[in-house]
C-alpha cells in the first residue's frame, strides 16, 4: 500500500464544527495548517439543518463571537439565517440554510489558505517520548503519515486522542451516554395552522417546570425563529392508535428554517447508543431512518399543517450527542456553570442550559443556566500526551457540564481557542499545557472573540 508524507505546522483532525474553527484560526493566524476529514463535505451537524444555540445566554447578553459570529454574518448577507433569536427553552435560537453554510464554510477554509485531505479517517499515530509528532490517515487506497509540530482533535468522538493515549472518563464513571438522533426537514408546511392548534390548545407548547415563560402563539408569530417543543397530547393519541409505536420520545420538536416553509424535525432517539463503537454507529444510522419513516406517517395524519409536507433533506450524517470525554489538566463542574463563573484563564463562554437526553428512556433533564460562564483553557489539554490539543465536545467537563458544552456555537468557540493556541505553540516551541494563557486571550480579544459578558444587576 502506497505511503505519502505530509509535512504541516498545525494538523486538526476532524473538519466538522470545532475542527473547522480550529484550522481557519490556525492559518489566518499564520500556520501552515492542513483539516484531515472523513466526509466529503464539512460542518458536521452545522450542517444537519438544527438551528444553531447558544450565540446569547439566557439574559440576551451575546456570550459567542469571532469566526462563529463571523459565518452567521456571512449567511445574513443572503438571507440564509434568521439571526439569534430569543427562546424560552433554548436560551437563543439561530436558524440557517444548511446548503448554503456548506458552501460558507469551504469559502472560509479557502479564503484562510487551509489545506484540506477529505475523505481520509486517522488510523494511527507515532508517538516519541510522550509526544504526538505523526498521524497517519487512510482514504482512497493510500496511506498518508502527517507531520506536525501541534495536531487538534476535533473528532468529536475522540478519535485522535484515544489513539494517542490521552485519559478518558471511564466508560464506568461516564454514566449513561445521552442517544443520537437523525435530524430531517419537511417543506410545504403551513407553520399558521400549527399556531392556530396551539391558541387552541395551550398546554401543548407548555414549557417544562422551571422554565414558566412564554410561548404562546403570539410569541412564535413576533420571532424570526422558534423552535416548537410538545404537542404531548397529540403524541399520545398516535400511540392509542398504533401510529407512534416506536419513537422513544414523549415531546415533538420542530425547529424553524429560513425558507418558509421548511421546518427542522428533532424528534428520532437511538436509544442504548455509543458513537464510538462502529457497530453501534452502524445500527444507530438504520435505526434513524426507519424513526424518520415511522415520523414521516405519524406527522401528516396528526400535526396541524404538515397535511401536504413532503421530506426535502436528511441529514447526512447521525448526531452523536455524546460518546468519549477527555481527562483535562482541568475539569469544568456544573457548581461553575450555575453560578456563571469566569475565570481568569477563559478562552471560551457557553450560553446555553444543561440539556441532558436520557439514554435508556424517552425522558430529558433540563436545568436553567442564568447567564454565560467561561470554559478555561486547561480543559483542552493533558500533559501525559504532548503536541495536541482536544477541542469540541471531547473537553474535560463533568456529565452534567456536558449536556451544557456540547453545543455548536461554544464547540467553534472552543475550536478558534485551540487554532490560536496550536500557532502560539509553533512560535515558541511551548507544549500546549504550557501556553501563556494571558497571551492567547489577547489574540482571541484581537479577533473579536467575546471572553468576558457583561451583565446587569438583576441578570444576577
Amino acid at each position: 500500500m502506497v505511503h505519502k508524507r505530509l509535512k504541516y505546522d498545525v494538523t486538526v483532525v476532524g473538519g466538522g464544527t470545532s475542527g473547522v474553527a480550529a484550522a481557519v484560526a490556525a492559518a489566518r493566524n499564520g500556520a501552515n495548517t492542513l483539516l484531515v476529514e472523513r466526509n466529503q463535505f464539512l460542518g458536521g451537524m452545522l450542517v444537519s439543518g438544527l438551528g444553531i444555540l447558544g450565540y446569547r445566554d439566557r439574559t440576551g447578553k451575546k456570550v459567542v463571537g469571532g469566526i462563529a459570529q463571523e459565518l452567521i454574518d456571512k449567511l445574513d448577507e443572503t438571507d440564509d439565517t434568521q439571526g439569534h433569536n430569543y427562546c424560552p427553552i433554548l436560551n437563543s435560537l439561530t436558524p440557517v440554510n444548511t446548503a448554503m453554510m456548506q458552501l460558507r464554510l469551504l469559502e472560509l477554509c479557502h479564503e484562510a489558505n487551509v489545506h484540506l485531505l477529505l475523505c481520509c479517517e486517522v488510523c494511527d499515530v507515532h508517538m516519541e517520548g510522550g509526544r504526538l509528532t505523526q498521524v497517519t490517515a487512510f482514504g482512497k487506497n493510500h496511506y498518508y503519515d502527517i507531520d506536525a509540530k501541534i495536531f487538534i482533535d476535533a473528532t468529536g468522538d475522540g478519535e485522535l486522542s484515544y489513539l494517542a493515549g490521552v485519559p478518558m472518563v471511564p466508560r464506568q464513571d461516564a454514566g449513561e451516554l445521552q442517544p443520537a438522533s437523525l435530524i430531517f426537514a419537511l417543506s410545504n408546511v403551513k407553520r399558521e395552522a400549527v399556531l392556530e392548534y396551539l391558541e387552541q390548545n395551550p398546554d401543548e407548547a407548555k414549557t417544562p417546570e422551571g422554565y414558566e415563560m412564554e410561548t404562546s402563539p403570539a410569541f412564535y408569530r413576533g420571532s424570526k425563529g422558534y423552535n416548537v417543543l410538545g404537542l404531548d397530547c397529540l403524541i399520545r393519541t398516535a400511540r392509542a392508535n398504533g401510529d407512534y409505536k416506536d419513537i422513544p420520545r414523549d415531546r415533538f420538536s420542530t425547529i424553524t428554517n429560513p425558507l418558509p416553509d421548511r421546518m427542522t424535525i428533532n424528534n428520532t432517539r437511538i436509544m442504548n447508543f455509543d458513537g464510538s463503537d462502529l457497530f453501534q454507529l452502524s445500527r444507530g444510522i438504520v435505526e434513524g431512518y426507519r424513526q424518520m419513516g415511522e415520523l414521516l406517517h405519524f406527522i401528516p395524519k396528526y400535526v396541524p399543517g404538515y397535511e401536504q409536507s413532503q421530506l426535502t433533506c436528511v441529514s447526512p450524517m447521525l448526531g452523536v450527542r455524546e460518546s468519549r470525554r477527555c481527562i483535562g489538566e482541568k475539569t469544568l463542574t456544573s457548581k461553575s456553570v450555575l453560578e456563571g463563573e469566569i475565570p481568569e484563564d477563559t478562552v471560551a463562554l457557553c450560553g446555553y442550559n444543561i440539556d441532558i437526553h436520557h439514554g435508556r428512556d424517552e425522558g430529558s433533564e433540563l436545568y436553567i443556566v442564568q447567564r454565560g460562564y467561561g470554559i478555561p483553557y486547561g480543559v483542552m489539554v493533558n500533559r501525559q500526551v504532548d503536541g495536541l490539543i482536544f477541542t469540541g465536545r471531547l473537553i474535560s467537563v463533568d456529565r452534567d457540564t456536558y449536556g451544557s458544552t456540547r453545543i455548536m456555537s461554544t464547540c467553534m468557540a472552543l475550536g478558534e481557542a485551540a487554532g490560536c493556541a496550536a500557532v502560539q505553540c509553533v512560535s515558541t516551541g511551548l507544549s500546549p499545557a504550557d501556553v501563556d494563557v494571558a497571551r492567547l486571550r489577547e489574540t482571541l480579544r484581537s479577533q473579536n472573540a467575546i471572553l468576558e459578558v457583561q451583565h446587569d444587576p438583576e441578570d444576577l
